[in-house]
Parts: C-alpha cells; sequence; structure tokens
C-alpha cells in the first residue's frame, strides 16, 4: 500500500461519469434511488486509521458513506441503496481494487486508480457488458 499513500487524505470530486446508470441498472438499484445516484457528485476521500485499517468516505450533499477495511481482508459493505455485499480491498501499485460479491453471486470489480490529479474508478460486473467510468478530479 506504500504506493497509495502520497494521496491518503487527498480529495477527489466527480467531475465525468460514463455508463453509471447502465452499471445501477443492471445491478438492481430502484429508479429513486438511481436517479439520485446520477444527480450527485460525490468527494471521495481514502484514509488510513490508527489501528492500520483504511477509511474510504464518499461525501455527497445528501449522504455520507464509509466503508472501513483492512486490505486482503473480506468486509461487509453497504451500499448507497441499502444492499448489503461480501467485498475485499486490494492494492497493486497506485490501484485500490474491490471485488463485490452480493447475496446472489452477482460479483462487480471497482478498480480506484489514484494519480496527482485525478482518480479514476472503472467498474465492471459478471454477466455485464459494459464498462463503467467515474473520473474525479483532486480538490484544490
Amino acid at each position: 500500500m506504500a504506493e497509495l499513500e502520497p494521496f491518503l487524505g487527498k480529495k477527489y470530486k466527480l467531475k465525468t461519469s460514463d455508463n453509471f446508470e447502465d452499471y445501477l441498472k443492471f445491478i438492481e438499484v430502484g429508479l429513486i434511488s438511481r436517479k439520485t445516484a446520477m444527480a450527485v457528485s460525490p468527494v471521495a476521500v481514502l484514509t488510513k486509521n490508527p489501528d492500520g485499517s483504511y477509511t474510504l468516505t464518499m461525501t455527497t450533499p445528501i449522504r455520507t458513506l464509509k466503508m472501513d477495511f483492512r486490505l486482503d481482508e473480506e468486509f461487509v459493505e453497504t451500499r448507497a441503496d441499502g444492499l448489503k455485499a461480501k467485498s475485499v480491498m486490494t492494492a497493486d501499485g497506485t490501484k485500490l481494487i474491490q471485488t463485490s460479491t452480493e447475496d446472489n453471486g452477482r460479483r462487480s470489480v471497482h478498480v480506484r486508480e489514484f494519480t496527482q490529479e485525478l482518480l479514476v474508478v472503472t467498474t465492471t460486473a459478471e454477466g455485464w457488458n459494459g464498462k463503467c467510468v467515474r473520473t474525479y478530479e483532486l480538490v484544490k
């Protein structure tokens, strides 16, 4: 995780979003939750906690979602639509890779790639032929 250390505590705000609504439809997010998600521009922040765990915080004017995790250890994620999924975070250079499995077995992979100016999140899912790319810009 040393390669991700320079990005800890930095704020990245959503700038562009491609195929996000199609992904939300595929994972069966309801219409109201889907439209709400499409209307906001979250700010993402990755922090390291004193106990060595990490927190990924997504803040919008509507709500704040936090994922607390340890690398390579399964944890229960509560999505914005309230669904719980089992997730594992791994680090690969400047990428934070989240594999999320729902109770129905559907699996999504979210690759968060950090740079000095951008956070690019690429999402794919088993059974979906699409790819969602959301680009966040560093808040200065």
